[in-house]
């Protein structure tokens, strides 16, 4: 597969489309997988996910897939990590005391917990190892250092 985009044929017969270009609103169906194949998200079944091209709200490698496609038309699209969720960090993997959280949370391996810092921003943690006094959190998102691959069909534009 070439690295970011592969193409299937849209199927329409010489007709001139509209294609998705910057500014444009775009409706994509989607289904996200991981190399290994497991599938991590999908708009499929529900409502398309929409976003407008260029502004941002959705991964810049995701949106210069989309862009040129016309409606009707599939497309796989490949984020790296570095263009998509980031490399894995050693730094956000870090040993806290149990006592600096509240005393209702049950430390549990894999739990996903939030824990508010003195800025009073949200940060979210997956516990990977509880000790008698102590808990091991990972602030990594659980796709940092993996290529995420999305299978993109374009729905609408407008």
């Amino acid at each position: 597969m070439q690295q970011g985009l592969q193409q299937s044929p849209n199927g329409s017969k010489g007709a001139t489309m509209e294609e998705a270009k910057t500014g444009a609103r775009a409706r994509i169906h989607y289904t996200a997988k991981l190399q290994s194949g497991q599938v991590v998200g999908s708009s499929r079944g529900g409502q398309p996910l929409s976003f407008t091209l260029g502004k941002g709200k959705v991964f810049k490698a995701l949106e210069r897939g989309v862009r040129g496609m016309q409606v009707g038309q599939s497309r796989t699209i490949e984020i790296p990590p570095e263009q998509g969720y980031g490399e894995r960090k050693d730094d956000l993997v870090m040993v806290l005391k149990k006592s600096e959280f509240a005393e209702n949370i049950p430390f549990e391996v894999g739990r996903t917990i939030q824990y508010r810092s003195e800025t009073q921003e949200v940060i979210n943690f997956i516990i990977i190892d509880v000790g008698d006094d102590t808990v091991t959190v990972d602030a990594n998102h659980p796709f940092a250092g993996q290529t995420v691959i999305y299978d993109v069909h374009l729905v609408a534009l407008g």
